[in-house]
Formats: C-alpha cells, structure tokens, sequence
C-alpha cells in the first residue's frame, strides 16, 4: 500500500520549509524517517514526477499482465528470463507461482453435488469406524471372559461335580 500523492508532497514541502525538524514532521504524518529520507531524495533527483510513479511490485500486476509475462518469458532460457524478470522489478519465482496459479484455474472445481456426496461419504466412513472400533472392543471383552472362565474351570473344576 502506498502514500498518497497529497502525503508526499505535503510532507516534501514541510520538511523543505526547514522549520521543523523531520522527525517531528514523521510523527505528525505517521510515516518513518527513512521513508521521508527516500521521498526527498528522489524529489531533489526526479522533482515532483518520480512521486507520482510507484515501481509496479508483484502483487500489484493485474492477472492480463501476469498472463502475458508468462507467455513472454516461457520460451525464454532461465538468465534471460532473469534478466526480463530484474527489469521489471520482480524474481523467477514470482513467474513460477503465476504459473501455478494459472494452471489451478483452469483445472476444473468440483461442484457443489460432488462436495456434498463427499461430505456423506466421509461421515459414512466415521460412523463405520466408530461401529467397528466398538465391535472390536466387544469382541476383545468376550474374549478375555471366555479365557477366565476356561482358567476359572481348570482351577475349580466344572460346575455341579461336587
């Protein structure tokens, strides 16, 4: 997120005035000493033009322009593609990600049917885990009583010999 112009040139002015001192000038605007310090550089170097105009970062390139640097650079060897990449101020790997983003548009979403039947299936699924984790423990219950009562049987005898 930049400044805006009215910011910049309001602050360029104040501290150009050299009344106040600028870090008293970057707490009254909310903006860091260092940003000012980059502002009036590039004023005393450019003038008021260079304010106007924001180097373009990567997030800030709209999906036509993204697409077209992708069918720019993809025939390009990887140093000319990092070189075409330095001149606009952006890495390779921010063409590698467009790339990925590119392609996961165009593969197809499921549709709302689809969610829903996976939705089922996946609650199916639980329901019959639970069902069979329950069997199992019954199963490992009846097991262990019936051990018990053969082990209760040899120690003491069957029932009614007496």
């Amino acid at each position: 997120m930049g400044y805006p112009i009215q910011l910049k040139t309001a602050v360029i002015k104040k501290v150009l005035q050299g009344s106040t001192p600028q870090h008293e000038i970057a707490s009254e605007f909310g903006v860091g000493l260092s940003t000012i310090g980059k502002w009036l550089r590039e004023y005393k170097h450019n003038g008021n033009r260079n304010l106007n105009s924001k180097e373009k970062r990567p997030k800030d390139w709209t999906a036509e322009d993204r697409m077209a640097a992708l069918i720019e650079t993809g025939t390009m060897s990887v140093e000319a593609c990092t070189v075409w990449c330095r001149k606009r101020g952006i890495f390779a790997h921010n063409l590698d990600q467009w790339k990925k983003d590119a392609i996961s548009a165009m593969t197809p979403k499921a549709n709302k049917e689809q969610i829903e039947k996976h939705k089922n299936l996946k609650k199916e699924i639980s329901a019959l885990k639970k069902d069979l984790s329950r069997k199992d423990k019954a199963l490992a219950e009846t097991a262990a009583l019936l051990i018990l009562k053969k082990k209760a049987q040899e120690i003491w005898g069957e029932p009614g010999e007496d």
